[in-house]
């Protein structure tokens, strides 16, 4: 199950936080059991404080921003991991007959951050 996920975690040079964060990532994929293959970037956004966390995967493109110190990011990353993909669900079941094509990219829905 492990090839199905990329997770990069760019900043942090604790690597037992580091692990942490990837840890917590895959658990939380593993819960909700989607299909395909994902790619999430952790990294520090240009917004000093925050950290900007990208989710990519099937017809999912998902950015956003979380103001957190590094020691508790694996805490908040599952949380908002989940908040945002369930939204997306819910955007992409709303949104499909307006959609012109399929595999339209799910950022024209508002985001939860």
């Amino acid at each position: 199950m492990g090839s199905r996920f990329e997770i990069l975690v760019e900043g942090i040079d604790n690597a037992a936080l580091v692990d942490d964060v990837e840890t917590t990532i895959r658990e939380a994929f593993q819960e909700m059991a989607l299909p395909g293959a994902w790619r999430v970037v952790v990294k520090p956004s240009r917004t000093r404080g925050r950290w900007d966390f990208s989710v990519y995967g099937l017809d999912v493109r998902h950015v956003l921003s979380i103001a957190v110190p590094p020691n508790l990011l694996p805490d908040l990353i599952p949380r908002r991991l989940r908040e945002s993909l369930n939204h997306a669900a819910l955007c992409t079941a709303d949104d499909a007959a307006d959609r012109p094509r399929a595999g339209a990219m799910i950022t024209d829905c508002p985001a939860l951050v």
